[in-house]
């Protein structure tokens, strides 16, 4: 039986098999990078071994280490989450031959399935279905292979053949682009999995992307738990689920899971798995590959058929027959997950990296919460920028769609960009919400324009007035003489205080006024007098202003102010940090950053200048000094967060100056590139 357990993980994941093991009694040894040393996972640990360094390499893909740490901490078993070592039959294989329990399929399961290319030719050699494939070869685009890669006709997908989670494919419109995306993918596949092999497949248009949860035991029983629709993805890599799919028939759901179930028992599948399809437009399924762990998204299907995946992991591993709730295991009500992001959907889902100020979600009953961070967490350049997953039940789709959207929107994450508006909108797009949905959605629909913040421009402005006000009352309160003077005191009343934000609409300056009982009686925005708005309460955490229904809207005689009789109460939750004033209300939430009157001398970038806009890696160089650019070049590209992120021209111009090479390693806001043009922009567009 397994008394200690190993998690070789990190995170969001490694909380949730702590948490799973822990019901069972099982103690757990987390592993942890240095930047990881204070995680929340780490102390929710019974114990931990420190892995020195920094990059996945070093650490938690370091079989060596891993295993050591294993057995050093006298653990029985090892469980690899999800990403890193979790597919690899070399990291199982050495796991028993050390003694431990692999929590996860056969070593030789692994390793047939490791391969997207093996594992379409065993299951079209058990019946399955597959999409026609041409493998591409260390070298490159030659005549065979472009004559290959036409024959499967325009456009094409190129795919990672060791790896997923979107990281190694491109869609190639035509021949033209053929050797730049297959060298990309190469170069992105080898960094991510160890493995630059890739393929190229028909891409087909509109598809869906559903999957199946299977679990076996190793008395030769094997089950599917239903499917879970996986369509909604940005750079084909998901990012909302759910379960069940609204589209699917109860004959097609017959259908799809017991072709599951014959993948798996080809293959001799034991522990939890994923079989992955895509479902074509005219209602036919085609293996897309087998998962052989737990994955992301296995909450929906938990919380639709009541199981801890976890638990019947971790019983299988012991020996234990799969119980009988899991054969009759049935579908209660929709589960929808969406995952939260530190990127910029405005901005190519550019990752954030950076100290999580404030992580926050309102309580709710229909509501699970899977989180790696808390308040105080660093987002690492080193890792995958997944902050948590939240998971909405409910007994229809568009209850749980509804409460999940609502969960997103009233959450307080302070310190990175997140994904969070985008998550929001798709939620209550029409389309969603009919069920009409396909893998495509985020190329029909700009993320730029779902991304953008749900606040509109008048609310972002009464957000900068209780950024304002807010401020003043942290500065009242911090005064060491006269605290209690009323702010902005003067004998002889003179000019209101202002203050001026950088915010998403440029610059905005707030004007305030508070007489001597301490009343704010006045407010302006950019010059304009806010007669629709009155403070009724005001601390360095909160602002409640109180707002008419709309501005110039019939008062009664006499006032020439909302009162509390003619507009409605609104609070705004305010956190300060250094420069930067974070704003939550019943409206969106607005980040804020106050302007320094005084800045330093020749701390401008010049016009022209673009730099890094996150840590990491140049991993490529596109241009030289003297070159001529078009707007959307690409002049550098930088490896995090385990993707590449391409810096582009703004504008037409010449390349003016070249300050980074190849494998150089670049801090955010680090000089790259300047060009002479005539729209010149500093920030670095991915």
């Amino acid at each position: 039986m397994i008394g200690k357990l190993l998690v070789a993980n990190r995170n969001e994941i490694a909380r949730r098999v702590i948490r799973g093991a822990h019901a069972l009694g099982i103690s757990c040894v987390a592993v942890c990078s240095d930047p990881d040393v204070d995680a929340p996972y780490v102390a929710e640990a019974d114990e931990f071994v420190r892995l020195p360094g920094a990059t996945p390499t070093d650490t938690y893909l370091n079989v060596d280490a891993v295993v050591r740490a294993a057995i050093t901490s006298e653990a029985d078993a090892v469980h690899p989450g999800y990403g890193f070592l979790s597919e690899d039959a070399g990291f199982a294989r050495a796991c028993g031959a050390a003694g431990l329990v692999f929590v996860g399929p056969p070593p030789e399961v692994i390793e047939a399935m490791g391969s997207k290319l093996t594992a379409k030719a065993t299951m079209a050699g058990a019946g399955v279905p597959v999409l026609p494939t041409v493998e591409i070869h260390a070298r490159g685009v030659d005549d065979a292979v472009e004559e290959a890669v036409a024959a499967l006709g325009w456009p094409v997908l190129v795919k990672a053949s060791a790896g997923g989670g979107g990281r190694g494919m491109r869609v190639v419109e035509g021949p033209d682009a053929l050797a730049d995306a297959l060298s990309s993918a190469q170069r992105e596949a080898a960094s991510a999995f160890g493995d630059g092999t890739v393929f190229v497949e028909p891409y087909v248009t509109r598809p869906r992307h559903i999957e199946v949860q299977i679990l076996g035991d190793a008395h030769g029983t094997v089950v599917h738990l239903f499917e879970r629709e996986c369509s909604i993805q940005r750079r084909h890599q998901k990012i909302i689920e759910e379960s069940p799919s609204p589209v699917l028939t109860p004959h097609q759901r017959a259908e799809l899971g017991a072709t599951a179930v014959t993948a798996a028992r080809t293959i001799g599948y034991v522990n939890a798995g994923t079989v992955e399809f895509l479902l074509l437009p005219d209602g036919r399924f085609a293996f897309l590959e087998v998962n052989t762990r737990l994955q992301v998204e296995h909450p929906v299907t938990e919380i639709v058929t009541g199981l801890d995946l976890v638990r019947l992991q971790l019983l299988v591993a012991d020996g234990i027959p799969l119980p009988p709730e899991v054969i009759d295991a049935r579908v209660t009500g929709h589960a929808i997950e969406a995952r939260l992001y530190a990127e910029d959907a405005t901005r190519q889902f550019q990752p954030s990296a950076g100290l999580l100020h404030r992580f926050r979600f309102p309580l709710s009953s229909r509501v699970r919460i899977d989180s790696g961070v808390e308040d105080g967490s660093e987002v690492s350049v080193h890792y995958d920028p997944m902050l948590a997953k939240v998971i909405a039940h409910a007994p229809t789709r568009t209850e749980a769609a509804r409460a999940l959207a609502g969960a997103l929107e009233r959450a307080q994450v302070h310190g990175v960009t997140t994904n969070r508006d985008l998550l929001v909108r798709i939620l209550r797009h029409p389309e969603f919400l009919s069920g009409d949905i396909d893998t495509g959605f985020l190329v029909r629909h700009d993320p730029a324009v779902l991304g953008a913040p749900l606040a509109d421009a008048p609310t972002r402005q009464l957000h900068a007035v209780a950024a304002a006000l807010a401020g003043q009352a942290e500065r009242r309160a911090q005064a060491p003489v006269l605290g209690a003077m009323p702010s902005g005191w003067r004998n002889n009343p003179s000019s209101p205080q202002t203050v001026a934000f950088a915010g998403p609409d440029g610059t905005v300056a707030v004007d305030y006024r508070f007489d001597r009982t301490g009343e704010c009686t006045d407010v302006a925005v950019n010059g304009e007098g806010r007669q629709d708005i009155s403070v009724l309460s005001c601390t360095a955490a909160a602002v409640v202003l109180n707002v008419a229904a709309a501005s110039g809207q019939d008062r009664p005689s006499g006032e020439d102010r909302v009162s509390e009789q003619n507009g409605v109460a609104r609070r705004y939750e305010v956190q300060r940090v250094g420069l930067t004033t974070f704003v939550d209300g019943p409206d969106g939430s607005t980040v804020l950053t106050e302007i320094d009157r005084f800045p330093v001398p020749g701390s401008l970038l010049a016009a022209g200048a673009l730099v890094a806009p996150l840590p990491g890696t140049v991993v490529k160089v596109a241009v030289a000094a003297g070159d001529p650019v078009a707007a959307g070049d690409t002049l550098v590209a930088i490896e995090a967060m385990k993707m590449e992120h391409e810096v582009r021209s703004p504008s037409d111009g010449i390349v003016t100056e070249v300050h980074v090479a190849a494998g150089e390693q670049v801090d955010a806001g680090r000089l790259l590139v300047v060009i002479d043009g005539p729209d010149h922009n500093s920030d670095g567009a991915t």
